[in-house]
């Protein structure tokens, strides 16, 4: 059997909300045990990393030097089906905007291969854990609500799916802010 695929990922991180969904996301969610941190996915999976041409990252680099930050409140959870449960970023409106517009450069890269018409932003808390411990980290986190911050830079990370695999590629931060190559 071959070795599994890197991906890539647009996501936008929220290092603010850690201390509240850390210590739940490192018992529920397996994009956290593989290094993967809290944030609102733009577009995965992305180009394959092996694929990461300087040309690709001059248009991310253009696109997101036209975004502006914007403030972001989580003041609420919801779920997917009884398996997924997340915090829902407001105005989600500004991460479909993005997602879009990515899009429209990169049209082979759909959001989650396509399953979704209209991928919902969100920030998960946990994800295919069992339904009890995902109630019971709904529950702690509420009372932690509402989180309040801001949207200023979008991150590309590669990784796989083994624990801590995933890595920060480059930072684009919004507007005037100068990128960190990384």
């Amino acid at each position: 059997m071959g070795e599994i695929e890197e991906k890539s990922a647009i996501v936008i991180p929220f290092p603010e909300v850690n201390d509240v969904v850390d210590d739940w996301r490192r018992l529920l969610d397996p994009g956290q045990v593989r290094g993967i941190p809290a944030h609102v996915t733009v577009l995965f999976p992305f180009i394959r990393p092996i694929d990461l041409s300087a040309e690709v990252l001059n248009v991310l680099e253009a696109h997101f030097s036209r975004a502006s930050t914007f403030n972001v409140v989580f003041d609420s959870t919801a779920w997917f089906e009884d398996r997924v449960v997340y915090l829902e970023p407001q105005p989600g409106h500004q991460f479909r905007t993005m997602t879009k517009q990515l899009l429209e450069a990169f049209p082979s890269c759909l959001p989650y291969g396509g399953k979704f018409a209209d991928p919902i932003p969100h920030l998960t808390l946990g994800d295919g854990a069992p339904r009890a411990s995902l109630l019971k980290a709904e529950v702690a986190v509420r009372d932690s609500l509402p989180i309040e911050t801001h949207a200023k830079e979008a991150w590309l990370m590669t990784g796989g799916m083994g624990p801590n695999s995933w890595s920060l590629r480059q930072r684009f931060p919004f507007g005037d802010q100068h990128v960190q190559r990384i």
